[in-house]
Formats: C-alpha cells, sequence, structure tokens
C-alpha cells in the first residue's frame, strides 16, 4: 500500500469524524483530498486488495465496515 494510503488510514482510524463520513457512504478519493490526501480510485482499489493479501491486521472500524457494522465489541 503506498504510504500516501496508509497515512490516510491512520487518519480514518484516528477521527470519528471521518469514520462517520465513511460509513455514510463519502467518495474516499474525494474525502481523502478534502483532508489532504491525494490518491486515485484505482490506487484506492489496489491499495485495499494488497491490505486484503497481506498479513496486517485490519482495524476495528474497517471490520466493522465490511461486515456492515455487525461486528460484535464484546468478548463473545
Amino acid at each position: 500500500m503506498n504510504e500516501t494510503l496508509t497515512n490516510f488510514r491512520q487518519a480514518v482510524a484516528g477521527s470519528a469524524d471521518l469514520q462517520e463520513k465513511v460509513k455514510a457512504g463519502a467518495d474516499l478519493v474525494a474525502l481523502g483530498k478534502e483532508n489532504g490526501f491525494e490518491f486515485t480510485q484505482e490506487e484506492l482499489e489496489t491499495g485495499w486488495e494488497e491490505l486484503q493479501k497481506s498479513d496486517e491486521e485490519l482495524t476495528d472500524f474497517e471490520l466493522d465496515v465490511v461486515s456492515g457494522g455487525t461486528r460484535s465489541r464484546g468478548g463473545c
């Protein structure tokens, strides 16, 4: 994953405001640009594919988004 996408991912992970915008269906390329992260849709898709193939774990927020927000936060 390129450095810009990694930085955007970290920004989203650390911002409830950005997380709400992502959950609401914001265009991620536009959202990134609004927040100082320039990347294309193709770079975003390639980065997501690379992330899925890597050993790196998704953040809790990313897991919630992927699962449709139904992931349990409890220990069970």
